[in-house]
């Protein structure tokens, strides 16, 4: 498991919207997990929160669109 794998995952989430729609009905972090796992992915929630936390610092204006959005509709505790 590891942040590096976390932050591929993330830039061809953000890029690749049917990579979007394999989490369309996902609502736990495990389902989400389960997931990433089978597309060759390895991290863990805390790894990819640090992840998501670092690269959001000194964002002002968030767009209703993306990767973001799309991640806070997870219920992540």
């Amino acid at each position: 498991m590891s942040i590096e794998s976390a932050a591929r995952f993330l830039e061809a989430v953000a890029y690749d919207e049917t990579l979007r729609d394999k989490f369309e009905h996902v609502r736990t972090p495990e389902d989400f997990l389960r997931i990433t796992e089978q597309l060759g992915y390895s991290f863990t929630t805390e790894e990819l929160m640090a992840l998501a936390k670092e690269q959001s610092q000194g964002v002002m204006i968030r767009r209703h669109t993306g990767v973001w959005k799309w991640l806070r509709g997870i219920n992540w505790v």
